[in-house]
């Protein structure tokens, strides 16, 4: 994009010179010969279309839409510029375009024609790739900077038409070029002077533009321990080591492009045939020695990752994606080991990825489906209440699982307004049912632990019971385990939300963090036992979960069994003391429009 923008520069200093030659040697065309006059006006005619080209590349560049046009639509492109240049350079002997005659220059009778329909072609193609990708333009700047430069283009032919006597297409096309260098090619938005190094955005532009791996590959590391390393240096001097590290990466590699991706990560990008294995040892050398700041020596150590040679995977960008995701988030290499990033794992955060843009529009279009699974009384197994599970599907139907789609929303943040909806579509369903009548009394809601996070949670939920017009009671909030690591958030708002109400139920014990202290301080209503200590259990019984079940019972929580399977499951949970049992035994979670069916169903179970 950038040396495209370069060449535009250039050629559009030559258009300038040559108007003003050309149209001056046209002027004192006794003062020439013909030879000369059709070489000075070619030269124009050739880079003023060759300009017209550029600016529809470098609007293709922008958008990212260079790889499309190029593989499909490239020969398509190019002709309007070639059939000009041809009709151009031929009119020494057809006079299409223009003539040199006794009189001096004068317009041929294609000019309008040919001139005009080849730089319009190329700006109404640009809008029209600009309008497309519209919707994929996640930066408003970058919508409003292309529009505009291809506006004023459109603008400066228009005047060039009604005045073809001034210079009003040059003047147009350098502001073009202005709004360009400030919305696109300004440094500034690629390089990042704190730590010496390109920065995210240019990677990603870099990366786009790649168009086979074979030719380049790159290597990634990241400060082992960056969080833990910038709480002991501090904050400061942490930026100042990143800056020295970064002109190092620059001085010692220098046919090498240096990016700096966040949290004390970069990226070494260079042709397909260096040496990594020698590039890796001579960075592990130099960090085995302390980054000499004025007060400080830091000592510090990498994790390498690269994609491993067998990989049959060529897409640079799915690659960078992959091994960024295992910097960001996944096992960490013994410090200054390089970890090799497969096939699968770039499969696997391909579908991570997808998973996101679903949630998104899930979100968006409060598209959350809620499914409710029977909960039932140990002893009567008959139907007393439920729990509300969240459910997507993707734009084509396809349903993604909960273990694929929980973990991500949490990552991401959308847990938050997903568990908002599965709330408000349980209240909708209370209220457009009558439950007592199913034999429901409770609905158990889930809250997952980033949800804690949110410190507006219990000012929301109250909304949105309030709203509802049901009473909060109805409505058993479900935590799990790992919700009880934090301590002090989790006490101040369950203390908020039972102030308001709410009864708490604690999810799948036996897989967290908790201890009996603790559950004293919280005011469970109810115990959860988790399937898989269930299903131990039933498969070698022992004293451990009774006498667990029996401590719960006298500290006043009621016993919800999961993951019960078998009639045998059931019988053997309610010998040791469980009150309510949930599983596949009684029901899969069901649609809420199904549920009603699905309690009568039960009603009727002996």
């Amino acid at each position: 994009m950038n040396r495209v923008y370069l060449q535009l520069i250039l050629v559009e200093g030559i258009v300038m010179i040559m108007d003003m030659i050309s149209s001056m040697a046209d002027e004192r065309y006794a003062d020439f010969t013909v030879g000369q006059l059709y070489f000075l006006n070619d030269l124009y005619f050739i880079t003023f279309f060759i300009r017209s080209y550029l600016f529809y590349v470098l609007t293709s560049y922008i958008l990212k839409a260079h790889h499309f046009f190029q593989n499909k639509l490239q020969l398509l492109s190019i002709i309007p510029v070639v059939i000009a240049l041809v009709i151009t350079v031929s009119s020494r002997f057809t006079n299409l375009i223009y003539a040199i005659t006794e009189e001096g220059y004068r317009a041929g009778p294609l000019y309008d024609y040919v001139v005009y329909s080849c730089i319009g072609f190329y700006v109404c193609i640009s809008l029209v790739m600009v309008i497309i990708k519209r919707k994929k333009l996640l930066n408003k700047t970058v919508f409003a900077g292309a529009i505009g430069y291809n506006m004023t283009l459109a603008l400066g032919i228009v005047l060039r038409k009604t005045f073809p006597t001034l210079l009003l297409l040059d003047t147009f096309c350098l502001i073009a070029l202005i709004i360009i260098y400030l919305s696109f090619t300004n440094p500034d938005f690629f390089y990042n002077l704190k730590y010496s190094a390109f920065n995210t955005n240019a990677l990603r532009y870099y990366v786009d533009e790649i168009r086979s791996y074979k030719d380049h590959r790159y290597i990634a590391f990241g400060i082992h321990n960056y969080t833990e390393m910038r709480g002991v240096y501090g904050g400061v001097e942490m930026d100042k080591a990143l800056n020295l590290i970064g002109q190092y990466l620059r001085n010692t590699f220098k046919d090498l492009i240096s990016f700096y991706h966040r949290e004390g990560r970069f990226i070494l990008v260079g042709a397909g045939d260096i040496d990594s294995a020698r590039i890796i040892n001579d960075i592990n050398s130099r960090f085995k020695e302390p980054w000499i700041l004025k007060e400080t020596e830091m000592y510090l150590e990498l994790d390498f990752v690269q994609t491993a040679k067998e990989m049959t995977i060529e897409s640079p960008e799915k690659r960078l994606d992959a091994v960024l995701a295992v910097l960001r988030d996944k096992a960490k290499p013994v410090p200054g080991a390089v970890y090799y990033v497969q096939d699968s794992e770039i499969e696997q955060n391909e579908r991570e990825m997808y998973i996101r843009k679903t949630l998104k529009w899930v979100i968006e279009n409060e598209l959350t489906e809620v499914y409710l699974q029977p909960i039932v009384r140990a002893d009567t197994r008959k139907i007393v209440g439920a729990e509300a599970l969240a459910r997507i599907k993707d734009k084509d139907g396809n349903r993604i699982m909960p273990g694929e789609f929980i973990p991500v929303a949490e990552q991401n943040g959308a847990i938050n307004q997903m568990g908002e909806q599965v709330l408000k579509k349980t209240c909708k369903y209370i209220i457009d049912n009558d439950i007592e009548k199913m034999g429901i009394t409770w609905i158990n809601v889930n809250l997952s632990p980033m949800q804690f996070m949110n410190y507006g949670l219990a000012e929301k939920y109250n909304s949105i019971v309030e709203e509802s017009g049901i009473d909060v009671g109805l409505i058993h909030l479900e935590i799990t385990e790992e919700a009880m690591v934090d301590q002090m958030v989790l006490f101040r708002q369950i203390q908020i939300m039972k102030e308001r109400g709410f009864k708490f139920v604690l999810d799948d014990y036996g897989k967290g963090y908790s201890n009996l202290d603790r559950l004293k301080q919280i005011p469970f209503i109810n115990v959860k036992i988790d399937m898989a200590i269930v299903r131990d259990y039933c498969s070698n019984p022992d004293s451990l979960l009774p006498n667990m079940v029996q401590t719960f019972k006298n500290m006043g929580f009621t016993i919800t069994a999961e993951g019960i399977e078998t009639k045998e499951m059931a019988d053997e949970m309610q010998r040791i003391g469980c009150d309510y049992l949930q599983g596949y035994l009684f029901s899969a979670p069901v649609p809420v429009d199904e549920f009603k069916g699905k309690c009568a169903e039960l009603a009727n179970t002996k």
